[in-house]
């Protein structure tokens, strides 16, 4: 906010002066003078932002005040503190602004419920964000005297506060009270149902434009484009898009973002191509979505367009896009253009020094990775948890453990050890060099656990075949009452499996079965392949018959799981058991379980199962 300005002068009273309190004549400016006097201030603040402008405002109209009587040749109404406000909305000062409120109060009704004055107070409110102000701003104005922009400021508040909802009720009242909506809420509506992907209501609002006449306006269009694409409805955007009489720079970003945010990359990087042959110079904004997208799908030559038209249009290489580019080269391997980005930044910040290290780690570049580890501590930057997390798992999978050890030893003086990611990454070190007993202390030290941090301790202790430990920390998870997840109950049951402990394995399942959590594609698999592999077939049928009760809205996808644990095991009792089971839960339609079965028969050598299920795929594909 700009410091605040010179006060305005003690207000004066309303009624007429006495002889003697008058002023010595000067030459009094003209009311029209007077507005422009401010407007000329307020464009001047727009243009410089030094503060001097709001000051000057202030002073004009303290002078004024001064001289105002009702005989003066200038009189100051609320229309001059409007204008006043102007000069605040130029210079976001709300601390000004509510200066300039106070005296509209101070004056009286007349002044503080004047519709012109309440107007700009909403929409000065609405300019800082000042929510509550601007919606108290907005309810003094009298019904009749609300007009489109007081309306569209409130509107627009609402919806950029994220209260969409709110915002869509207010174009409802708006329309309701006779005032038609301009091309300015418009805008702001199609964003507010956007915000919560109300596509029909969405297609109203469009249908509004029309027939008021501004559908054709460029920034209703490109409003439009926007919100088709965020509604997924891409080939819409695309028609809006089309018939655009003109475009602006938003009006491309907005279809280019479209296309990005309904995964569509190629036809992003086409429109990009499209954009700069008709001369038009796409944004910051822009190409960071770009790039962001192409590292996210791993997008290889949308990215290295999007580094292209940064280039090209002569984009500085700042923190931010430098940032961008480096994320999605790393993300697709390419370490070494990822280096040369890193290189030519003057200014990095510590995500860039993280990616860069991540990076050179992922690609087995271990010294350069150091390096950079060397260099970022010299600029006085500290490694933070994503540092550590990286050099760390680095160690892990190198098992280097001086490196680990005083990875450890900063983390716990720097206070990173409580760290989720920096904590599994240790117990995962230690695991891997075989001191089970220093990772149980990294996990005792932990004063907040959560599932994952449980669920990596009691697969140590499960991979190290200390089954009887697994079993022991997943009995205290619950105890600390802690649910236990899918993946920690597998890990326990995938130590009984391995150590041949089944009876132990089944009674695990059974214990989960007792809890809220579902057995998933992993447990199901886990335990029909290494029963099945035992030639343990009553016990496979058994289970078949379990997965039949709990598995009420069977899913193709873990039966087809199951198919592939059976092949694996080559149990031709096993697969012949959870056929049945198919059969029963009516998935036979299913060709993805068709198939499964197909190539468990065929490993079986059962050539007149293969064929009937054959038939049967064909029968489904028609």
């Amino acid at each position: 906010m700009a410091p605040l300005p010179l006060p305005i002068a003690a207000i004066t009273s309303p009624h007429p002066s006495k002889s003697h309190d008058a002023p010595a004549p000067a030459p009094r400016p003209s009311a029209s003078s007077l507005h422009a006097a401010l407007a000329s201030l307020s464009q001047q603040h727009a243009h410089a932002h030094d503060g001097g402008a709001l000051r000057d405002a202030f002073a004009l109209v303290a002078r004024a005040e001064r001289r105002s009587s009702p005989a003066a040749a200038v009189s100051v109404g609320p229309e001059v503190y409007a204008s006043l406000l102007q000069c605040c909305v130029a210079s976001g000062s709300l601390r000004a602004g509510r200066q300039v409120h106070a005296a509209l109060v101070k004056r009286g009704p007349y002044y503080c419920r004047n519709a012109y004055a309440g107007t700009k107070l909403a929409v000065f409110y609405a300019r800082c964000g000042a929510l509550a102000d601007a919606e108290r701003a907005f309810g003094a104005i009298p019904e009749r005297g609300r007009n489109a922009f007081a309306w569209a400021a409130v509107i627009g508040l609402w919806s950029r506060a994220g209260m969409h909802a709110r915002a869509l009720d207010g174009f409802a009242a708006m329309l309701e009270a006779g005032v038609p909506a301009d091309n300015f809420v418009v805008p702001t509506v199609l964003k507010a149902c956007a915000g919560i992907a109300l596509a029909r209501a969405g297609r109203a609002v469009h249908g509004y434009a029309w027939k008021a006449g501004i559908a054709e306006c460029v920034y209703v269009m490109s409003s439009l484009v926007d919100f088709y694409g965020k509604c997924g409805q891409v080939e819409d955007a695309r028609a809006v898009f089309d018939a655009m009489p003109e475009r602006t720079v938003v009006s491309w970003n907005s279809m280019i973002m479209a296309y990005i945010h309904n995964g569509r990359i190629d036809e992003a990087v086409e429109l990009f191509y499209e954009m700069r042959v008709e001369g038009v110079l796409p944004t910051r904004a822009s190409v960071l979505s770009l790039l962001s997208a192409s590292a996210e799908l791993e997008a290889v030559d949308g990215g290295r367009q999007g580094h292209a038209v940064a280039v090209s249009s002569g984009l500085a290489i700042d923190v931010i896009l430098g940032t961008s580019m480096i994320n999605l080269y790393c993300k697709v391997g390419l370490v070494e253009a990822a280096e040369a980005v890193f290189e030519q930044m003057e200014e990095r910040d510590i995500v860039t020094w993280n990616l860069m290290i991540a990076g050179y780690f992922q690609d087995g570049q271990i010294d350069k990775a150091f390096e950079t580890c060397r260099r970022m501590l010299e600029t006085n930057l500290k490694f933070d948890c994503v540092t550590l997390a990286s050099i760390i798992m680095a160690c892990v999978k190198y098992c280097s453990m001086m490196v680990g050890s005083a990875a450890h030893g900063y983390a716990v003086r720097n206070d990173l050890d409580s760290d989720r990611t920096v904590a599994c990454g240790l117990i995962d070190l230690y695991a891997c060099t075989g001191r089970i007993e220093h990772a149980r202390q990294v996990f005792n030290a932990m004063s907040q656990r959560d599932p994952v941090v449980w669920k990596v301790m009691i697969s140590t202790y499960a991979d190290g075949g200390m089954s009887s430990e697994a079993l022991k920390l997943l009995d205290q998870m619950q105890l600390e009452g802690m649910s236990p997840t899918a993946a920690c109950w597998d890990s326990v049951i995938s130590a009984f499996v391995r150590n041949g402990q089944f009876k132990d394995a089944l009674g695990i399942f059974d214990q989960m079965l007792l809890t809220k959590t579902r057995p998933n594609l992993r447990t199901w698999s886990l335990l029909i392949s290494g029963l099945s592999l035992n030639g343990m077939h009553q016990e496979v049928r058994n289970l078949c018959c379990k997965m039949q009760e709990v598995e009420s809205a069977p899913s193709p996808t873990i039966y087809s799981a199951v198919v592939f644990a059976a092949k694996t095991a080559a149990s031709v009792h096993s697969g012949k058991a959870i056929h049945a089971c198919i059969v029963k839960k009516g998935l036979l339609l299913s060709r993805s379980v068709i198939q499964s079965l197909l190539k468990m028969y065929s490993g079986f050598n059962d050539r007149v199962t293969t064929d009937s299920l054959v038939r049967l795929l064909a029968e489904c594909s028609k």
